[in-house]
């Protein structure tokens, strides 16, 4: 079952339909539409952004069916308009912009669920609107709980749909920074490995907050990715034609933010990183990399520099609303900044087309409402 289905059925919507663990199975399909009930609000979906994840879903290598259906919604990354509201829904209006928040807490209600920290959880029986147990947002609508949507002021409906992956950006920096106030020194330098969305927008947040940012990536100097990287203010490293050890020899960050999801590169980075730093791991590594690592220096330097590896997935309501202030204060900021980020448009029909991925792209979104 999708949530919790309280109100009446008023029809049926087009959406993706994936079988998980069967490549190659997505296609268009129906879903019941449903009044809002107590708690619930009615939301027509504008549109969704692909990451990593729907890509790896519609590959058969990830995701989970809600339980008693043999299909799954995918679509995490969305934002919404509000239709309509059930009774007992206070601070939400029809034609307001929200963002469903993507994991729910476990039916144990576990303690860091219970204190609205799901991101934690420590069950792992959680749900993910669009990953696993809970159809996501590629569909044209669905209800959902207004208290698990996050509202956006009307200002950013052009870039909301980056809310979600910023709110993994903003918890990941939050943790670390918290981590670092162990040495009583502010954070200066900052390396960021990847260049795609999560990478931009982790260069964005850390250079809104003083450091002074390093991007790498293997794309050229003068590609969309270097130049919003550079735009932000920061400086923007090609690691095949200048790569990062010669490129930051001799400078030691104090942070480093691993977005690429390339393994080889978790180790080079670190080899980059300052006494009494911390490196936090946001890209899950994919495919298989063979490489030669001497662990027992490793771990002798690590113990001796005083220096922590920190894994960060997912988000609260709390990193979710630094992500609306964040990308408010851009707008003032760094007019159209972000908007640059959005690099390729789809409609819901076209969908297929927006899993392929692009060397020079950085988000491609499905305009599920239409242009």
């Amino acid at each position: 079952m999708d949530m919790r289905r309280r109100g009446r059925q008023t029809g049926v919507c087009h959406a993706v339909h994936v079988t998980p663990g069967t490549p190659h199975s997505a296609r268009i399909g129906e879903e019941p539409c449903f009044a809002p009930g107590e708690g619930e609000i009615a939301l027509k979906v504008l549109r969704c952004g692909i990451c990593g994840t729907d890509t790896e879903i519609a590959q058969g290598l990830y995701g989970a069916s809600p339980p008693g259906e043999d299909h799954l919604v995918p679509g995490h990354e969305s934002l919404c308009e509000v239709e309509d509201i059930g009774p007992g829904v206070t601070g939400i209006s029809p034609g307001d912009l929200v963002v469903p928040i993507v994991r729910r807490p476990c039916p144990e209600a576990c303690d860091p669920c219970s204190r609205g920290r799901w991101d934690m959880c420590l069950t792992g029986h959680y749900a993910e609107r669009g990953i696993s147990r809970l159809h996501g947002m590629l569909r044209e609508r669905l209800t959902d709980d207004a208290e698990h949507c996050v509202v956006l002021p009307a200002r950013l409906r052009e870039v909301g749909v980056l809310l979600e992956p910023l709110s993994i950006v903003e918890k990941a920096i939050e943790e670390t920074m918290l981590i670092q106030t162990r040495t009583g020194v502010p954070l200066r330098r900052a390396l960021v490995t990847g260049a795609g969305p999560i990478g931009l927008l982790a260069a964005l947040v850390l250079r809104s907050r003083g450091l002074d940012v390093a991007v790498l990536d293997q794309r050229p100097d003068g590609s969309p990715k270097a130049r919003i990287a550079q735009a932000a203010g920061a400086r923007y490293i090609d690691d095949t034609n200048q790569p990062l050890e010669r490129a930051a020899a001799g400078t030691a960050f104090d942070l480093v933010l691993e977005a690429s999801g390339y393994a080889p590169l978790v180790f080079r980075a670190l080899r980059r990183l300052g006494r009494n730093g911390a490196m936090v791991l946001t890209g899950v590594t994919a495919g298989h990399h063979t490489i030669e690592l001497d662990v027992a220096a490793l771990n002798q330097e690590m113990v001796l520099e005083n220096q922590v590896l920190v894994g960060s997935v997912n988000a609260a309501r709390q990193h979710y609303e630094a992500a609306v202030r964040d990308l408010s204060a851009w707008q003032d900021s760094l007019p159209g900044l972000a908007e640059r980020l959005i690099t390729a448009r789809y409609p819901l029909a076209s969908f297929e087309d927006a899993l392929k991925k692009d060397p020079d792209g950085i988000k491609s979104v499905v305009e599920v409402a239409g242009p």
